[in-house]
């Protein structure tokens, strides 16, 4: 399954063409997600003042307005207008969605990006409560000295979206570990 992420960047008038971002969410990707958080959650312990965690990381592809106007169309023809406005408020409000079926990545061209990043970060919460962790991604376009970031995926939620999407195959995971 593929995750479109809503971008901001370090300068609010240029984007660099890097308007949305897909990552691939695989098992393998979020049990590595889940490995990274770990060691979030042990430097977390033995500092309160950790915030996040960068890694190398090419997983996030970017891409320009397009392939967001190609979603919103596709969701669109699947229904109606309407349900292509509630994907695109729906991307607005959380800051991620599911890439629909019928878009075709291919036919576009994700950006040249350097300094790719994959960022878990610590959510601020109160002293008393567990915190919680949440990835993003981050790059900078070729030839700028800007950095374009995606919304942040709560760990939970991408767990939540593996399982609604892929229900069986983590069934047959768990009774094989």
């Amino acid at each position: 399954m593929h995750i479109i992420f809503d971008t901001r960047s370090t300068n609010d008038d240029y984007y660099g063409d890097c308007d949305c971002a897909v990552v691939e969410l695989t098992l393998r990707l979020a049990e590595q997600i889940h490995s990274r958080v770990t060691v979030a959650q042990q430097a977390h312990q033995q500092d309160n003042d950790l915030y996040e965690l960068y890694f190398w990381d090419s997983t996030a592809e970017f891409y320009d307005y397009e392939l967001l106007e190609a979603c919103q169309e596709a969701v669109a023809s699947r229904s109606s207008d309407e349900a292509g406005q509630d994907w695109a408020k729906s991307l607005d409000e959380i800051g991620y969605a599911v890439v629909p079926e019928e878009v075709d990545l291919t036919r576009h061209t994700p950006q040249r990006t350097e300094c790719d990043q994959m960022i878990i970060r610590c959510s601020p919460r109160p002293s008393w409560c567990q915190p919680e962790f949440e990835v993003c991604w981050t790059a900078s376009p070729k030839h700028s000295d800007i950095y374009v970031t995606t919304l942040e995926l709560p760990v939970t939620e991408m767990d939540k979206l593996l399982t609604d999407n892929n229900p069986p195959i983590l069934e047959n995971q768990r009774h094989e570990g």
